[in-house]
């Protein structure tokens, strides 16, 4: 039986507090994929997962049941990663991409040609990703990453639908532009 999230969110809030494990199940990997996106440590990204399930179980009473559950958790990831970030330092994630790229280009096997190529590729495009303006690339990532709908990237950013389908087109023309710069 699949229950659906407003139907755990009622449950949960109803005193069944133990369902909520259901939603940590279900969101678990892409809230870690974010942190760790942005983090580069599987124990700091862990950390922080748990952080946005906790301040989500603390919240939940003022999650908004007419709308969908993850991207009110997403806006809830993205605010604990800006926290995160005004703490820390964003350069180490640059410099930790940095430095991938050059491990890369010291491997000469030939074998390793084609998977350095690919990692090339996805280095090129974290490094653009990370040089637009924050906004910008978290609209993308909860886009297409996440498969978030316009409406719900619209919600969970606080911005009408009109907006995030503008800032996804620009977004898109300027990650192209940089990517086409990196190759010449």
């Amino acid at each position: 039986m699949n229950v659906s999230d407003e139907e755990i969110v009622e449950q949960v809030l109803a005193g069944e507090k133990e369902t909520f494990r259901l939603l940590i199940e279900r969101y678990q990997k892409p809230v870690y994929n974010l942190m760790y996106r942005v983090t580069h440590s599987s124990e700091e990204a862990a950390d922080l997962s748990q952080e946005v399930f906790i301040i989500a179980f603390d919240k939940l009473w003022r999650f908004n049941r007419d709308r969908p559950f993850f991207p009110w958790l997403y806006t809830i990831a993205i605010n604990r990663l800006r926290d995160w970030k005004r703490k820390n330092n964003l350069n180490t994630a640059k410099q930790y991409i940095i430095e991938q790229k050059e491990q890369d280009r010291s491997a000469s096997l030939p074998r390793q040609h084609e998977q350095f190529e690919h990692r090339e590729a996805a280095d090129n495009m974290k490094l653009a990703l990370l040089q637009l303006h924050e906004q910008t690339r978290e609209i993308l990532l909860a886009r297409f990453e996440h498969d978030m709908k316009v409406r719900e990237v619209a919600a969970a950013f606080g911005l009408t639908e009109s907006s995030v389908k503008m800032k996804v087109k620009r977004g898109l023309e300027e990650l192209k532009n940089r990517l086409e710069k990196e190759q010449r």
